[in-house]
C-alpha cells in the first residue's frame, strides 16, 4: 500500500466516524442522568463545587505523573522505539518516530492499543469476581489504563507525554473519550481546530468548564457497573461468578476500545496536519 493510499483511507475512516459523532441521538437516559446531575449539583455552594472539580483535576493530574514516571511506562517507550527502529535504523529517540509512515506508525500504535484492551478485560474480569479489594479500586484503575493508552498513543508517533504540552493533550484526550458521545463532536472540532498550535499549554480544568458535570457520567456509570457485579456475583457456575466477570470485562474493554479510537484519530489528524 503506498502512503497516499493509506493516508486517504485513514481521513475516509475519520469522517465516517465523525458522522458518527455529529449524528449521534442521546439515550433517554443519558438525557436523565444528566438532568439530575445538574440538578444535584445546583444546591450544592459554588465554592464547594469548584472545591470538588478541582479536586478532581488535581487527582488526574498526579495520575498522570505517576504513570509516566512509571518503570513499566519506560519500559513501554523502549520496546515502542525498538518497533521504530525495525522500519528506519536511523530512530534514536521518540521524537524520531514523527519520520515514519502513517501506516507504520499506525502499526506501532495498534499493538499498544491491543495489549491494552487485554489488559482491559483482565482489569475488569477481576472487578467481577466481586471481591472487595478488586472493586474498590475499580474507578482508579479504569482512569490509570486509559490515561496510559493515550500516553501509548502519543508515543507511537513521536510525541512523549512528558512535556506540558503533551500532558495536556493525553488528559484532554482522555476526558474528551469519555463524556456522552452527544458532547464529543464539539470537543472533538476544538481538539482538531487547535493543531499546530503547540504553544497552547492550557488545560480547561473541570471546574473551568460551561457543563462539567458530564464528566461524571462516566464514574457515575462505572458504580452502576459495580452494583450489578455485586448483584451478579451471587450467581456462581461452579462456585465462578461468570455473569459478573463477562459484565465488567465486557463493559471496560468498551471504553478502552473508545478511549483508544479517540485518541488513535486524533494523533493521525496531527501526523496529517504536520505534513502540511
Amino acid at each position: 500500500m503506498t502512503v497516499r493510499s493509506s493516508e486517504e483511507q485513514w481521513k475516509q475512516k475519520i469522517t465516517d466516524w465523525e458522522h458518527t459523532l455529529y449524528s449521534h441521538e442521546p439515550s433517554n437516559f443519558s438525557t436523565t442522568v444528566d438532568y439530575w446531575l445538574d440538578l444535584a449539583f445546583e444546591y450544592l455552594p459554588a465554592e464547594t463545587k469548584d472545591m470538588f472539580f478541582s479536586q478532581i483535576d488535581t487527582w488526574l493530574f498526579h495520575l498522570h505523573g505517576f504513570i509516566r514516571q512509571s518503570s513499566f511506562q519506560q519500559q513501554a517507550e523502549e520496546r515502542i522505539l525498538k518497533m521504530a527502529q525495525s522500519y528506519k535504523e536511523d530512530v534514536e529517540t521518540i521524537e524520531d518516530i514523527q519520520k515514519l509512515t502513517l501506516s507504520q506508525k499506525a502499526f506501532i500504535a495498534e499493538q499498544q492499543i491491543a495489549k491494552q484492551k487485554l489488559y482491559s478485560v483482565i482489569q475488569g474480569g477481576m472487578t467481577g469476581t466481586g471481591k472487595l479489594s478488586t472493586l474498590a479500586v475499580d474507578i482508579p484503575a479504569f482512569a490509570a489504563l486509559n490515561i496510559r493508552t493515550t500516553q501509548l498513543i502519543a508515543l507511537s508517533y513521536g510525541y512523549r507525554a512528558s512535556t506540558p504540552h503533551e500532558m495536556v493533550k493525553a488528559l484532554q484526550l482522555f476526558y474528551c473519550a469519555t463524556i456522552p458521545k452527544k458532547y464529543q463532536f464539539d470537543r472533538w472540532q476544538s481538539l482538531t481546530k487547535d493543531l499546530g498550535e503547540d504553544e497552547d499549554l492550557y488545560f480547561d480544568t473541570l471546574s473551568e468548564k460551561d457543563h462539567p458535570t458530564i464528566w461524571l457520567q462516566q464514574p457515575l456509570f462505572h458504580l452502576v457497573k459495580l452494583l450489578f457485579v455485586i448483584v451478579l456475583g451471587r450467581r456462581k457456575v461452579n462456585g465462578i461468578p461468570i455473569v459478573g466477570m463477562v459484565t465488567a470485562a465486557g463493559t471496560n474493554y468498551y471504553w478502552t476500545k473508545e478511549v483508544s479510537r479517540f485518541a488513535h484519530h486524533y494523533y493521525v489528524m496531527r501526523h496529517l496536519s504536520a505534513k502540511k
